[in-house]
């Protein structure tokens, strides 16, 4: 039996690991693989915004030591290994919280049900420098776990992977609040004497997390950190003041992760804090203040924001295996000894089966080892038609693809704005065009721009950008390419006429575009509702009404609020396509 649980146990650490090399599909990915080039190519590091039309605007570039990285294994392998670089990673911290879990003494067969939580992280699993905090994270749990058990001196590991970690991720400002749940929860344990802590071992946890801050000195952007640090209970949304202005930073406003979590957004968050909540009382016998304050701190910072209820899902897997023995200890205390091992053998086979539905969607959306770029997702052929036709700058882009592009077309060509864009002016008006805003042709005019790379659909949702519908009205701007997923328009008076005569598309191409990405995003993400709106939208102005009707009703079930013109139009078709009655 004990074969056959860690069997099932590497079988699951190796499908994360499978799973999580996948395509990459970050849109940050690629200005940090340009600020990795740049950094190896000049040897200096970044210290403003030189890729985009805000270039004097000040950059914190916290993730360099991620960016070299990056850049290093594409000079190795290209995307590929991106992709296999990811899944090491991803892999690698699943393996240490499963050790974490077991240097706490559990059992195989709960440590493979509690590794479960892992998958729920997903929605982290991209080529960004928050993969390092993850698995910072985990090893920070496994050091910790180790003092708690054996006292001795490799805590101090603390301050060289500390020094690693805030070169690699501002996310390192989470070690400060980790050693905290510690030091707190086994100093009250040993002032209740609920400790088996040497107090001597407990002094070494107050050095260690001295030498964790003065670990922060050692990184080109020392002041930014401590700024981050004394700032970190302001990030996400802020609400808005007496004046009903937004108290939340525009550059935090308009990305979904920065936004507080709900149960309309996340409602496997609130399960797995229910879920850790009745296991840590059931198997109270195993309770620590240690684990409820890291636990609880956890739960806390996954409600304030979005982007922070992985690391309670990656807890769960180091914390939690103990109280579910402890559950399990109390429920077959009465039985014999072999039937006891019949029932562990239905637990792990259980454990694995709920492993395997959980992963399910995953293998879904990412498959297994599905190396390389995903090329729709980027404006791959957009930006070689920008190059070969010498396009005339300044440039434009959409919010997502400002990475791509500088990646591609720097120096000849500076973006408009990127994923790293720390400048809250250049921000307001990237949205501003984006939205279609009024005077947003007075903001190109400003930045002299006189090419535009557009996505057609938002990632977050899938509705087009507004900014298509002015341009499709507008008589100063052309199209002049358009793909599965790109956009490019030029000014009509910067380009020469005949040039012009030869390469302008129709306006139709645009809802094509519009259609095609939409679809797409659906295919890999089927509650982006907007994009179902968006093809029902168009099909319909097409009479396609069947693919209509089938789009009306996936976005109606999916929107989070009643759209009463699309229940109307819904009623309209449906006897049309179910009646046969098509005109």
């Amino acid at each position: 039996m004990g074969r056959l649980e860690k069997l099932l146990l590497f079988a699951a650490l190796f499908l994360i690991f499978s799973i999580a090399t996948a395509e990459i599909h970050s849109f940050d990915v690629f200005w940090q693989l340009q600020s990795g080039r740049y950094i190896v190519q000049t040897k200096s590091f970044i210290y403003q915004d030189i890729f985009t039309l805000a270039a004097e605007a000040p950059r914190f570039e916290h993730c360099w030591l991620h960016d070299v990285i990056l850049y290093l294994a594409y000079l190795i392998g290209g995307y590929t290994s991106l992709s296999v670089l990811k899944g090491l990673v991803l892999g690698g911290t699943a393996l240490v919280l499963v050790a974490a879990a077991w240097v706490r003494g559990a059992a195989w067969p709960s440590i493979l049900l509690l590794l479960t939580p892992f998958l729920l992280s997903r929605g982290g699993w991209l080529a960004r420098p928050q993969i390092w905090t993850f698995l910072l994270f985990a090893v920070f749990v496994l050091i910790l776990e180790r003092h708690r058990k054996s006292g001795g001196r490799e805590i101090f590991l603390l301050f060289p992977l500390m020094i690693l970690w805030v070169n690699l991720h501002a996310g390192a400002i989470l070690a400060v609040p980790i050693l905290v749940a510690y030091l707190v929860g086994e100093g009250g344990s040993l002032a209740i004497k609920w400790s088996t802590l040497p107090a001597g071992a407990y002094k070494k946890i107050w050095i260690a997390g001295g030498l964790v801050l003065l670990a922060f000195l050692f990184t080109p952007y020392t002041g930014e950190f401590f700024d981050t640090l004394f700032s970190a209970h302001k990030l996400g949304a802020g609400g808005v003041d007496a004046a009903g202005r937004s108290l939340t930073p525009i550059t935090q406003m308009f990305n979904m992760d920065w936004r507080p979590t709900t149960f309309a957004n996340d409602p496997y968050f609130y399960y797995a804090m229910a879920v850790a909540g009745v296991l840590m009382l059931l198997g109270w016998r195993r309770l620590s203040l240690t684990d409820l304050c890291l636990m609880g701190g956890l739960a806390l910072m996954g409600l304030k924001l979005s982007r922070h209820t992985s690391f309670f899902f990656l807890g769960m897997v180091a914390i939690l295996p103990i109280y579910a023995d402890a559950v399990a200890e109390g429920l077959t205390a009465r039985f014999q000894n072999r039937f006891r091992q019949i029932l562990r053998g239905i637990a792990t086979i259980g454990a694995a089966a709920i492993f395997v539905y959980f992963a399910l969607p995953a293998y879904e959306t990412y498959g297994l080892f599905r190396t390389g770029l995903r090329s729709w997702h980027y404006p791959m052929e957009a930006a070689e038609f920008v190059r070969e036709h010498q396009l005339p700058p300044n440039m434009y882009n959409t919010y997502d693809w400002g990475g791509y592009l500088a990646w591609i077309l720097y120096p000849e060509y500076q973006v408009f704005w990127d994923g790293r864009q720390d400048s809250p002016e250049m921000f307001n008006y990237g949205w501003r065009i984006m939205s279609g805003h009024p005077g947003w042709e007075g903001v190109l005019d400003k930045f002299g721009v006189k090419t535009i790379v557009s996505k057609a659909c938002t990632v977050d949702s899938g509705q087009h950008y507004p900014l298509l519908d002015q341009l499709r009205e507008s008589s100063q701007w052309a199209l002049v390419f358009a793909d599965e997923s790109s956009l490019v328009f030029v000014r009509r008076d910067a380009v020469e006429e005949n040039w012009l005569v030869q390469n302008r598309l129709p306006d139709e191409r645009i809802d094509d575009t519009i259609l095609s990405e939409a679809r797409l995003l659906v295919q890999t993400e089927p509650q982006r509702y907007k994009g179902w709106w968006e093809i029902a939208r168009i099909q319909m102005a097409r009479r396609q009404y069947p693919e209509a009707l089938f789009a009306l009703e996936n976005y109606l079930v999916r929107t989070p609020t009643r759209d009463p013109l699309a229940e109307n139009y819904y009623r309209t078709i449906y006897p049309m396509v179910k009646g046969g009655r098509l005109p």
